[in-house]
């Protein structure tokens, strides 16, 4: 179990999100601290410090793996950057945020977790949206991304409903699976229930 250090002499607690998105080919490294951070545990690239201007949705958090879904809002990207988002293939992508918690003087606090980071979202990126609104203290259009992500979990279990009891359905995800090899025998098969078996001569 993963051990937070006690923040001391302030009764504020300072957290930043970091967020990580892996297309295959590209990857996007977001954070809700002010400055560009390089978290050597988790990625040797930097992650980008882009403030408030990103928003992490709840996230269901339990003491066991749960099935949740969860949001990401990114705030002012510039306009000419919106068709960049829409030729990378951004759904479908593996994404991982975590927490990290900073002391009194702003540092981050590296004596707990991986790094000093706490990972609470491990999931894909199931649908996202851009939309542009005028921000009127810059005097011009700003773009919004917002990504819906969902868990690991839901993805698992929603890849199992539905799914038909024969060779086909279940060796589409594992060309091994044997577990139906036997159902069409026993398709052809009338059993007799509530019968005595016949005597044997």
């Amino acid at each position: 179990m993963n051990t937070i250090p006690p923040v001391s002499n302030t009764n504020t607690i300072r957290l930043a999100d970091f967020v990580r998105i892996d297309n295959g080919t590209t990857i996007y490294r977001f954070s809700t601290a002010p400055v560009a951070m390089t978290i050597p545990a988790i990625d040797s690239e930097p992650f980008n410090g882009v403030g408030v201007l990103m928003k992490i949705g709840s996230a269901q958090r339990d003491i066991k793996s749960t099935a949740n879904e969860t949001s990401i809002t990114l705030v002012g990207v510039d306009t000419a950057l919106l068709g960049y988002i829409l030729s990378n293939a951004i759904k479908g992508s593996y994404i991982q945020m975590w927490h990290g918690f900073f002391d009194e003087n702003n540092v981050l606090l590296t004596t707990g977790g991986t790094g000093g980071l706490y990972q609470f979202f491990s999931g894909y990126v199931s649908s996202f949206s851009i939309t542009e609104q005028w921000m009127e203290e810059a005097r011009s259009f700003v773009g919004i991304v917002n990504l819906s992500a969902s868990a690991i979990q839901l993805i698992l279990a929603n890849r199992l409903a539905g799914r038909y009891t024969n060779n086909n359905s279940w060796q589409f995800y594992n060309p091994t699976d044997t577990s139906m090899n036997r159902v069409s025998v026993i398709e052809t098969l009338t059993f007799q229930f509530g019968q005595d078996a016949p005597a044997s001569s």
